[in-house]
Protein backbone atom coordinates (compact mmCIF):
# COMPACT_ATOMS: atom_id res chain seq x y z
CA UNK A 1 0.00 0.00 0.00
CA UNK A 2 1.40 3.59 -0.79
CA UNK A 3 -0.08 6.38 1.01
CA UNK A 4 -2.43 9.15 -0.22
CA UNK A 5 -3.43 11.75 1.81
CA UNK A 6 -1.94 14.94 3.45
CA UNK A 7 1.35 14.75 4.70
CA UNK A 8 1.49 13.51 8.61
CA UNK A 9 1.80 16.74 10.74
CA UNK A 10 3.01 13.85 13.84
CA UNK A 11 5.98 13.95 14.91
CA UNK A 12 7.46 11.45 17.96
CA UNK A 13 10.55 12.22 19.76
CA UNK A 14 12.12 9.36 21.67
CA UNK A 15 13.41 11.20 25.41
CA UNK A 16 13.27 7.93 27.86
CA UNK A 17 17.24 7.07 27.65
CA UNK A 18 18.88 6.70 30.57
CA UNK A 19 21.84 8.64 29.47
CA UNK A 20 24.96 6.72 31.43
CA UNK A 21 27.51 8.07 28.82
CA UNK A 22 26.87 11.54 30.38
CA UNK A 23 27.22 10.35 34.00
CA UNK A 24 26.30 12.48 36.74
CA UNK A 25 25.17 15.20 34.02
CA UNK A 26 21.58 12.84 32.87
CA UNK A 27 21.89 11.20 36.80
CA UNK A 28 18.44 13.27 37.51
CA UNK A 29 17.61 14.84 34.15
CA UNK A 30 16.78 13.37 30.62
CA UNK A 31 19.41 14.21 28.11
CA UNK A 32 17.39 16.18 25.45
CA UNK A 33 16.41 18.23 28.78
CA UNK A 34 20.05 18.87 29.19
CA UNK A 35 20.77 23.05 28.65
CA UNK A 36 22.57 23.73 25.24
CA UNK A 37 23.72 27.71 25.44
CA UNK A 38 20.98 28.27 28.02
CA UNK A 39 18.26 25.92 26.26
CA UNK A 40 17.38 22.48 26.69
CA UNK A 41 18.13 20.59 23.79
CA UNK A 42 14.25 19.10 23.44
CA UNK A 43 13.73 22.73 22.88
CA UNK A 44 15.85 23.08 19.66
CA UNK A 45 14.39 19.92 18.02
CA UNK A 46 10.82 21.05 19.13
CA UNK A 47 11.43 24.41 17.06
CA UNK A 48 12.97 22.15 13.88
CA UNK A 49 10.05 20.11 14.00
CA UNK A 50 7.53 22.87 14.10
CA UNK A 51 8.71 24.87 11.56
CA UNK A 52 8.35 22.64 8.91
CA UNK A 53 4.68 21.82 9.79
CA UNK A 54 4.71 19.29 12.50
CA UNK A 55 2.52 20.62 15.19
CA UNK A 56 1.37 17.48 16.42
CA UNK A 57 4.02 16.39 18.66
CA UNK A 58 4.47 13.01 21.23
CA UNK A 59 7.21 12.52 23.27
CA UNK A 60 8.34 9.01 24.51
CA UNK A 61 9.58 9.39 28.23
CA UNK A 62 11.22 7.50 30.86
CA UNK A 63 13.48 8.38 33.19
CA UNK A 64 13.11 11.17 34.31
CA UNK A 65 9.74 12.21 33.36
CA UNK A 66 8.84 14.62 35.57
CA UNK A 67 11.51 17.03 34.32
CA UNK A 68 9.94 16.75 31.14
CA UNK A 69 6.16 17.44 32.89
CA UNK A 70 7.28 20.12 34.18
CA UNK A 71 9.19 21.72 31.82
CA UNK A 72 6.22 21.61 29.31
CA UNK A 73 3.86 23.00 31.96
CA UNK A 74 6.18 25.89 33.11
CA UNK A 75 7.74 26.75 29.87
CA UNK A 76 4.34 26.94 28.22
CA UNK A 77 6.18 26.18 24.91
CA UNK A 78 3.21 24.51 23.07
CA UNK A 79 1.21 27.72 23.50
CA UNK A 80 4.66 29.69 22.32
CA UNK A 81 5.51 26.97 18.83
CA UNK A 82 1.41 26.91 18.13
CA UNK A 83 1.69 22.46 18.23
CA UNK A 84 0.17 20.06 20.73
CA UNK A 85 2.73 18.48 22.72
CA UNK A 86 1.75 15.21 24.55
CA UNK A 87 3.68 13.22 26.54
CA UNK A 88 3.74 9.09 26.88
CA UNK A 89 5.49 7.58 30.20
CA UNK A 90 6.85 4.16 29.89
CA UNK A 91 5.70 2.11 33.08
CA UNK A 92 9.52 0.53 32.70
CA UNK A 93 11.79 0.18 30.11
CA UNK A 94 11.03 -1.14 27.64
CA UNK A 95 13.22 -0.04 24.49
CA UNK A 96 13.00 2.35 21.76
CA UNK A 97 10.37 -0.07 19.70
CA UNK A 98 8.60 -0.60 22.68
CA UNK A 99 7.73 3.22 23.61
CA UNK A 100 6.40 3.01 20.09
CA UNK A 101 4.20 0.16 20.63
CA UNK A 102 3.22 1.41 24.22
CA UNK A 103 2.37 4.64 22.74
CA UNK A 104 0.35 3.42 19.90
CA UNK A 105 -3.17 4.95 20.85
CA UNK A 106 -1.49 8.51 20.48
CA UNK A 107 -0.27 7.50 17.29
CA UNK A 108 -1.14 8.65 14.18
CA UNK A 109 -1.36 6.41 10.50
CA UNK A 110 2.10 7.70 9.82
CA UNK A 111 4.77 9.94 11.72
CA UNK A 112 8.18 11.16 11.67
CA UNK A 113 10.18 9.98 14.88
CA UNK A 114 13.63 10.28 15.72
CA UNK A 115 15.63 10.31 19.14
CA UNK A 116 16.51 13.41 21.31
CA UNK A 117 19.00 13.33 22.17
CA UNK A 118 20.88 13.86 18.33
CA UNK A 119 20.06 16.85 15.30
CA UNK A 120 20.22 15.49 11.89
CA UNK A 121 19.84 18.70 9.93
CA UNK A 122 18.45 18.20 6.83
CA UNK A 123 14.84 18.90 4.94
CA UNK A 124 12.98 16.67 7.34
CA UNK A 125 9.67 17.05 4.79
CA UNK A 126 11.69 15.68 2.00
CA UNK A 127 11.59 12.24 3.44
CA UNK A 128 7.76 11.94 4.04
CA UNK A 129 7.84 13.17 0.93
CA UNK A 130 9.91 10.64 -0.98
CA UNK A 131 8.66 7.75 1.32
CA UNK A 132 4.90 8.03 -0.18
CA UNK A 133 6.47 7.34 -3.74
CA UNK A 134 7.32 3.73 -2.72
CA UNK A 135 5.96 0.95 -1.19
CA UNK A 136 7.49 0.76 2.10
CA UNK A 137 6.36 0.40 6.10
CA UNK A 138 9.40 2.53 6.80
CA UNK A 139 12.00 5.15 5.67
CA UNK A 140 15.15 6.08 7.09
CA UNK A 141 17.61 9.27 6.43
CA UNK A 142 20.95 7.84 5.31
CA UNK A 143 23.98 9.62 6.05
CA UNK A 144 27.20 8.91 3.63
CA UNK A 145 30.14 8.91 5.81
CA UNK A 146 34.15 8.44 6.04
CA UNK A 147 35.14 5.37 8.69
CA UNK A 148 32.34 4.24 9.45
CA UNK A 149 34.19 1.10 11.62
CA UNK A 150 31.72 2.03 14.43
CA UNK A 151 28.50 1.84 12.79
CA UNK A 152 26.25 -0.89 10.60
CA UNK A 153 26.30 -0.24 7.25
CA UNK A 154 23.49 -0.12 4.93
CA UNK A 155 23.20 -1.21 1.28
CA UNK A 156 20.91 0.44 -1.27
CA UNK A 157 19.05 -0.66 -4.64
CA UNK A 158 17.35 2.61 -5.21
CA UNK A 159 15.17 3.47 -2.65
CA UNK A 160 15.07 0.05 -1.17
CA UNK A 161 17.51 -0.98 1.29
CA UNK A 162 18.32 -4.05 1.05
CA UNK A 163 20.84 -5.41 3.65
CA UNK A 164 22.16 -3.61 6.89
CA UNK A 165 25.58 -4.75 7.45
CA UNK A 166 27.48 -5.76 11.05
CA UNK A 167 30.36 -3.24 11.70
CA UNK A 168 33.24 -3.63 9.83
CA UNK A 169 36.36 -2.50 10.11
CA UNK A 170 38.52 -1.08 6.93
CA UNK A 171 35.75 0.20 4.98
CA UNK A 172 36.95 3.53 4.22
CA UNK A 173 33.70 5.19 3.72
CA UNK A 174 29.98 4.07 4.25
CA UNK A 175 26.33 4.62 4.64
CA UNK A 176 24.59 4.52 8.07
CA UNK A 177 21.38 5.17 9.67
CA UNK A 178 21.21 8.85 10.19
CA UNK A 179 18.45 8.30 13.29
CA UNK A 180 15.70 10.01 11.15
CA UNK A 181 12.44 7.46 10.19
CA UNK A 182 9.10 8.38 8.70
CA UNK A 183 6.84 5.10 10.03
CA UNK A 184 3.17 3.47 9.28
CA UNK A 185 1.78 2.56 12.66
CA UNK A 186 0.64 -0.60 10.93
CA UNK A 187 4.40 -1.20 11.24
CA UNK A 188 4.02 -2.30 14.54
CA UNK A 189 1.87 -4.80 14.72
CA UNK A 190 3.83 -7.76 14.40
CA UNK A 191 6.12 -6.59 17.32
CA UNK A 192 5.96 -6.76 21.19
CA UNK A 193 7.31 -4.82 24.12
CA UNK A 194 10.15 -4.62 24.89
CA UNK A 195 11.62 -4.23 21.99
CA UNK A 196 14.23 -2.09 20.04
CA UNK A 197 13.52 -0.22 17.14
CA UNK A 198 17.53 -0.32 15.80
CA UNK A 199 17.90 -3.76 16.82
CA UNK A 200 15.01 -5.92 15.99
CA UNK A 201 11.99 -3.83 13.94
CA UNK A 202 14.03 -1.99 11.37
CA UNK A 203 16.21 -5.23 10.73
CA UNK A 204 12.68 -7.30 10.34
CA UNK A 205 11.65 -4.40 8.30
CA UNK A 206 14.37 -4.82 5.98
CA UNK A 207 13.92 -8.49 5.66
CA UNK A 208 10.79 -8.07 4.30
CA UNK A 209 11.62 -5.71 1.88
CA UNK A 210 9.72 -2.82 3.07
CA UNK A 211 12.49 -0.28 4.35
CA UNK A 212 13.15 2.65 2.35
CA UNK A 213 16.28 5.19 2.35
CA UNK A 214 17.21 8.19 0.93
CA UNK A 215 21.05 9.87 1.50
CA UNK A 216 20.92 13.25 2.98
CA UNK A 217 24.02 15.64 3.69
CA UNK A 218 23.41 18.05 6.67
CA UNK A 219 24.80 18.48 10.09
CA UNK A 220 24.57 15.86 12.52
CA UNK A 221 25.36 16.52 16.40
CA UNK A 222 24.87 13.90 18.91
CA UNK A 223 24.66 14.87 22.60
CA UNK A 224 25.07 11.48 24.37
CA UNK A 225 29.18 12.05 25.17
CA UNK A 226 30.66 14.42 27.37
CA UNK A 227 32.67 16.03 24.78
CA UNK A 228 29.71 16.36 21.91
CA UNK A 229 27.49 17.73 24.92
CA UNK A 230 30.45 20.58 25.49
CA UNK A 231 30.95 21.14 22.08
CA UNK A 232 27.17 21.82 21.27
CA UNK A 233 27.02 24.45 23.71
CA UNK A 234 28.28 26.36 20.63
CA UNK A 235 27.85 24.42 17.47
CA UNK A 236 24.20 24.20 18.21
CA UNK A 237 23.67 28.18 18.60
CA UNK A 238 26.32 29.20 15.57
CA UNK A 239 24.23 25.52 13.01
CA UNK A 240 20.68 27.78 14.16
CA UNK A 241 21.68 30.83 12.64
CA UNK A 242 21.72 30.49 8.57
CA UNK A 243 21.04 32.62 6.10
CA UNK A 244 17.55 33.53 4.79
CA UNK A 245 15.32 34.23 1.63
CA UNK A 246 12.59 36.72 1.98
CA UNK A 247 10.18 36.41 -0.42
CA UNK A 248 7.38 38.81 -1.82
CA UNK A 249 3.74 36.90 -1.73
CA UNK A 250 1.45 38.32 -4.94
CA UNK A 251 3.85 38.82 -7.79
CA UNK A 252 6.60 35.73 -6.82
CA UNK A 253 4.58 32.99 -5.32
CA UNK A 254 1.36 33.37 -6.48
CA UNK A 255 0.16 35.63 -9.81
CA UNK A 256 -0.42 38.76 -8.84
CA UNK A 257 -3.88 39.20 -9.92
CA UNK A 258 -5.09 41.97 -7.63
CA UNK A 259 -6.03 41.88 -4.04
CA UNK A 260 -5.85 38.34 -3.64
CA UNK A 261 -7.28 37.11 -0.58
CA UNK A 262 -9.47 33.44 -1.13
CA UNK A 263 -7.89 30.47 -2.05
CA UNK A 264 -9.81 30.54 -5.90
CA UNK A 265 -8.38 33.56 -6.86
CA UNK A 266 -4.53 31.87 -5.53
CA UNK A 267 -2.47 30.67 -9.12
CA UNK A 268 0.84 29.14 -8.37
CA UNK A 269 3.83 31.18 -10.28
CA UNK A 270 5.69 28.38 -12.02
CA UNK A 271 8.56 26.81 -9.85
CA UNK A 272 7.15 28.72 -6.77
CA UNK A 273 6.77 25.52 -4.68
CA UNK A 274 9.91 23.94 -6.04
CA UNK A 275 11.78 27.11 -5.38
CA UNK A 276 11.02 27.22 -1.81
CA UNK A 277 11.71 23.60 -1.29
CA UNK A 278 15.27 24.18 -3.31
CA UNK A 279 15.97 26.77 -0.22
CA UNK A 280 14.36 24.09 2.84
CA UNK A 281 17.11 21.68 1.17
CA UNK A 282 19.99 24.18 1.35
CA UNK A 283 19.27 25.01 5.01
CA UNK A 284 17.66 28.61 3.99
CA UNK A 285 15.34 30.18 6.28
CA UNK A 286 12.15 31.19 4.44
CA UNK A 287 9.96 34.21 5.22
CA UNK A 288 6.97 35.59 3.16
CA UNK A 289 6.57 39.15 3.45
CA UNK A 290 3.52 40.93 2.27
CA UNK A 291 1.73 43.96 2.03
CA UNK A 292 -1.64 43.61 2.53
CA UNK A 293 -3.45 47.01 1.64
CA UNK A 294 -6.43 45.17 0.59
CA UNK A 295 -8.28 45.71 4.41
CA UNK A 296 -7.30 49.21 5.05
CA UNK A 297 -9.14 49.43 1.30
CA UNK A 298 -12.16 47.43 2.46
CA UNK A 299 -11.72 44.66 0.07
CA UNK A 300 -11.31 41.77 2.53
CA UNK A 301 -10.71 41.61 6.49
CA UNK A 302 -7.41 40.50 8.05
CA UNK A 303 -8.75 36.71 8.67
CA UNK A 304 -8.89 36.15 5.47
CA UNK A 305 -4.92 36.44 5.43
CA UNK A 306 -4.26 34.20 8.04
CA UNK A 307 -6.90 31.51 6.52
CA UNK A 308 -5.14 31.92 2.93
CA UNK A 309 -1.67 31.33 4.24
CA UNK A 310 -2.71 28.69 6.40
CA UNK A 311 -3.63 27.04 2.86
CA UNK A 312 -0.41 27.98 0.92
CA UNK A 313 1.37 26.22 4.15
CA UNK A 314 -0.42 23.15 3.30
CA UNK A 315 0.18 23.04 -0.49
CA UNK A 316 3.66 24.04 -0.05
CA UNK A 317 4.23 21.03 2.60
CA UNK A 318 2.68 18.76 0.13
CA UNK A 319 5.14 19.39 -2.24
CA UNK A 320 8.34 19.02 0.76
CA UNK A 321 8.59 22.94 1.42
CA UNK A 322 8.09 25.06 4.21
CA UNK A 323 7.69 28.54 5.03
CA UNK A 324 9.40 29.66 8.30
CA UNK A 325 7.31 32.72 8.84
CA UNK A 326 4.96 34.94 7.10
CA UNK A 327 4.49 39.02 8.04
CA UNK A 328 2.00 40.52 6.46
CA UNK A 329 0.91 44.73 6.36
CA UNK A 330 -2.58 45.61 6.12
CA UNK A 331 -1.48 49.45 6.41
CA UNK A 332 -2.22 52.28 4.41
CA UNK A 333 -2.20 55.93 4.26
CA UNK A 334 -5.20 56.23 1.89
CA UNK A 335 -7.14 53.81 3.14
CA UNK A 336 -11.01 53.20 3.47
CA UNK A 337 -11.02 51.45 7.09
CA UNK A 338 -9.94 54.20 9.83
CA UNK A 339 -7.92 52.33 11.93
CA UNK A 340 -5.82 50.86 9.13
CA UNK A 341 -5.54 54.13 7.37
CA UNK A 342 -2.00 55.27 8.22
CA UNK A 343 1.24 55.02 7.20
CA UNK A 344 3.30 52.56 8.75
CA UNK A 345 6.90 51.06 9.05
CA UNK A 346 5.99 47.69 8.27
CA UNK A 347 5.07 48.62 4.48
CA UNK A 348 6.98 47.91 2.08
CA UNK A 349 8.99 50.15 0.85
CA UNK A 350 9.31 50.34 4.57
CA UNK A 351 11.85 47.68 6.31
CA UNK A 352 9.57 46.85 9.61
CA UNK A 353 8.58 43.32 8.55
CA UNK A 354 11.63 41.88 7.86
CA UNK A 355 13.34 43.60 10.59
CA UNK A 356 10.76 42.10 12.94
CA UNK A 357 11.65 38.80 11.42
CA UNK A 358 15.19 39.35 12.10
CA UNK A 359 14.53 40.02 15.42
CA UNK A 360 12.78 37.10 16.52
CA UNK A 361 14.96 34.23 14.36
CA UNK A 362 18.57 33.71 14.46
CA UNK A 363 19.04 35.14 10.97
CA UNK A 364 22.67 35.28 8.90
CA UNK A 365 22.40 38.74 7.62
CA UNK A 366 25.61 38.77 5.46
CA UNK A 367 24.24 35.88 3.67
CA UNK A 368 20.38 36.39 3.25
CA UNK A 369 18.36 38.37 0.65
CA UNK A 370 14.89 39.43 -0.48
CA UNK A 371 12.68 38.72 -3.96
CA UNK A 372 10.34 40.66 -4.71
CA UNK A 373 8.61 41.93 -8.19
CA UNK A 374 8.38 46.10 -7.33
CA UNK A 375 10.91 48.59 -6.88
CA UNK A 376 9.19 48.87 -2.86
CA UNK A 377 10.31 45.30 -2.38
CA UNK A 378 14.05 45.71 -3.25
CA UNK A 379 13.99 49.22 -1.30
CA UNK A 380 12.59 47.39 1.32
CA UNK A 381 15.52 44.95 1.32
CA UNK A 382 18.08 48.10 0.88
CA UNK A 383 16.58 49.89 3.88
CA UNK A 384 16.70 46.30 6.09
CA UNK A 385 20.45 46.32 5.43
CA UNK A 386 20.10 42.86 3.00
CA UNK A 387 20.83 42.73 -1.09
CA UNK A 388 17.18 42.57 -2.90
CA UNK A 389 16.43 40.42 -6.66
CA UNK A 390 13.99 41.69 -8.89
CA UNK A 391 11.90 39.11 -9.80
CA UNK A 392 10.04 39.54 -13.38
CA UNK A 393 8.20 36.36 -13.77
CA UNK A 394 8.89 33.48 -15.55
CA UNK A 395 9.73 30.40 -13.82
CA UNK A 396 10.90 31.18 -10.10
CA UNK A 397 12.96 27.64 -9.52
CA UNK A 398 15.02 28.57 -12.43
CA UNK A 399 15.44 32.23 -11.04
CA UNK A 400 16.17 30.64 -7.25
CA UNK A 401 18.69 27.96 -8.78
CA UNK A 402 20.77 31.03 -11.13
CA UNK A 403 20.82 33.35 -8.60
CA UNK A 404 21.59 30.93 -5.68
CA UNK A 405 24.44 29.47 -7.76
CA UNK A 406 26.05 33.21 -8.24
CA UNK A 407 25.61 34.08 -4.61
CA UNK A 408 26.95 30.81 -3.27
CA UNK A 409 30.15 31.24 -5.42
Amino acid sequence: MWSSGVITRQCVILIGGLGTRLGALSKATPKPMLPVSGTPFLEVLLREAVRRGFTDIVLLAGHAAGVVEDYLTQSRIADALGATIRVSIEPKRMGTGGALIYAQAMLADEFLVFNGDTWFDFNWLDLAVNARTVPCDMAVALRRIADPDRYETVELDGANIKAIHPRKAGLGSGTINGGVYWMRKSALSDFAAPVSMEDTIIPSICDRGRLAGWIYDGFFLDIGVPDTYAAAQDTVPAHRRRPAAFLDRDGVLNHDTGYVHRIDEVTWVAGAKEAVKLLNDRGYYVFVVTNQAGVARGFYEEPAIAALHQWMSQELRESGGAVDDWRYCVFHPEGKIEQFRRAHNWRKPGPGMLLDVMAHWPVDRANSFLIGDKESDIEAAKAAGLPGYRFEGGDLLRFMQDLLSWTER
